[in-house]
């Protein structure tokens, strides 16, 4: 369903954080790494990363999760220096994702386009624009703390009516705060997306890097909703 946000107090950061360089030197991006599972398969992951996190070491925790439940994971590496623009990022993702899947034999098997920050933009232009990158439609979106990215049109995101939208929103992010959430949800509108709001207590802080953590708090919060779309779409 889709939820109004709730204002949050977001940091003098991110209100003045505007996302990548807008212009930069060219470099090259649109690799993937694959990690495949014991076993068939049931479902396929995207896996997109963060900005400036551009290698699956801080994800490896939650990629071992995933493969040991049939979950193949697909790792675009979409970011080739940290002066990359936000084109050549969305490049390195078009080519990152379609090569990596096109490696794999997914037929039939459910895909969920999954991201982190500014990942989490990129996943939902991927199930808006899937025929312009020669994908498959994916079935679901799960975003984490999600950045607004726009697709190559700038224009609104039509997400296929099959598709759901998941992001999560931290109330103590000080990078992107709601802003990102807030964007996608207009952007996207009327398709209807599912926003939770995590609350941080004195056990866990949600700030904006808490998603690459892999305590149990930190699986429970970001691991299991995951598991839940997977589960749903690919039961056991």
């Amino acid at each position: 369903m889709r939820t109004a946000l709730p204002s949050l107090a977001v940091s003098k950061l991110a209100s003045a954080w505007e996302g990548p360089p807008p212009d930069a030197i060219a470099v090259d991006a649109g690799t993937a790494d694959i990690f495949r599972p014991v076993g068939d398969p049931r479902a396929t992951v995207v896996l997109l990363h963060g900005w400036s996190d551009r290698s699956p070491r801080n994800y490896l925790p939650w990629i071992r999760h995933l493969t040991s439940s049939g979950v193949t994971v697909v790792f675009p590496r979409y970011q080739a220096s940290l002066r990359s623009s936000r084109r050549q990022m969305l490049a390195g993702a078009v080519a990152g994702v379609h090569d990596g899947l096109a490696d794999l034999d997914c037929t039939g098997l459910p895909l969920i386009a999954a991201g982190y920050s500014y990942g989490a933009g990129l996943a939902v232009v991927a199930a808006a624009e899937s025929d312009r990158w020669d994908i498959p439609t994916p079935d679901a979106v799960y975003g984490v703390f999600p950045y607004f990215v726009r697709g190559h049109d700038r224009g609104p995101l039509a997400v296929p009516p099959t598709t759901t939208v998941t992001m999560l929103v931290g109330d103590r992010d000080q990078v992107v705060g709601e802003r990102g959430a807030t964007s996608i949800v207009d952007a996207i509108a009327p398709h209807p997306a599912a926003v939770r709001v995590l609350e941080s207590d004195d056990a866990f802080t949600y700030g904006h890097l808490a998603v690459l953590q892999s305590t149990p708090a930190a699986q429970d919060a970001f691991w299991a909703p995951l598991d839940r779309i997977v589960d749903r779409l690919a039961p056991r």
